[in-house]
Parts: C-alpha cells; sequence; structure tokens
C-alpha cells in the first residue's frame, strides 16, 4: 500500500537522512527492498523462502538471514523516533498516521487510506494478499492523494468491482 500511494519514497528518503544511515553511506535506495544493496540477498528482499515440493503445494518459510524483515542488519540499524524501516513497514495504516503525524505530506498520504477504510491494512503488505475490494480502495486512494490544480470530476466505470456490499 505504500508504495502504491507513493509514500514509500518519503520514507525511504526520511531514513537515509538519519545520522547513522549518513556514517555508514546509506542512500534511499538502500531502504528499498526490491533493488541489491539494502535488502537481504538471501531472499532477494521477500522475507521468506519458498521451498518446491514435487507431490504437494508449494511451502514458504521464513528467511532465517533476516527473519523475514527483508534487509540487511546494517540497514536495520538505522532508527526513525526508535524503529527500524522494517518495524515501519510492519505498522498498521492507522498506527503509522499518528507515527508520521509532524511529517504533514506523508501523514496527509496515509490518511487517505484511512478515509477509504485501509486503516488495518500493513504499510509494506504485498499487494499479492489484497482482496479485489482492497485492491479497488487502494488505486481509489492513490488517485485521491494526488493534489489537482483544477477541480476534477471522476466517472468511474464499475466502481463498485470487488467491494463488498456494505462498501458499496
Amino acid at each position: 500500500p505504500v508504495t502504491y500511494i507513493k509514500a514509500f519514497d518519503e520514507i525511504r528518503k526520511l531514513f537515509a537522512a538519519q545520522p547513522r544511515a549518513q556514517a555508514l553511506a546509506l542512500d534511499a535506495g538502500s531502504f528499498s527492498f526490491n533493488v541489491p544493496g539494502g535488502r537481504c540477498e538471501a531472499c532477494e528482499g521477500d522475507g521468506f523462502r519458498k521451498i518446491e515440493m514435487y507431490f504437494v503445494e508449494d511451502v514458504y518459510v521464513s528467511c532465517q538471514d533476516c527473519e523475514g524483515r527483508r534487509y540487511r542488519p546494517e540497514v536495520l540499524s538505522v532508527k526513525y523516533r526508535g524503529q527500524s524501516i522494517a518495524d515501519v513497514l510492519r505498522q498498521t495504516v492507522d498506527e503509522a498516521v499518528g507515527f508520521f503525524a509532524s511529517l504533514h505530506g506523508l501523514a496527509r498520504r496515509l490518511r487517505v487510506l484511512q478515509e477509504v477504510g485501509l486503516g488495518y491494512l500493513r504499510l509494506g503488505q504485498p499487494a499479492t494478499t489484497l482482496s479485489g475490494g482492497e485492491a479497488q480502495r487502494l488505486k481509489i486512494a492513490a488517485e485521491l492523494g494526488v493534489r489537482a490544480s483544477t477541480d476534477m470530476l471522476y466517472i468511474m466505470d464499475e466502481p463498485t468491482t470487488g467491494l463488498h456490499l456494505d462498501d458499496v
């Protein structure tokens, strides 16, 4: 969710600006679990390993090297308000709104997720684990989070696809 609404860039820059990160020569890219450098290379930033089972369904286990945290120890040693990047990505949207309240731009983006009913999602939750309704609301939140310089009219084709009747 945090990547989709373009808030992860701000969070990564925030961590890269910490004194410990600068001492270790870590840049914002080091706080991405998608690229080599800061991510755990054993699991390639996934936080888990896939064990192929030949006659039954594959099994996924937490990465033993990073313990599911997705990053190298040096990256995890950088803290913002006592939390590592992995700790922040485990926060729910509701928790993160309070945690980042002093950073108005970031908090505003996160509040949009709350407003569409996604406050319970974890910031780093994989998109593949979202339901159809959650994915729809995430798309709506991303669009609503963009500040338009002019008035906008949204015409939604099939706006209720994937939504629960209560959400409709």
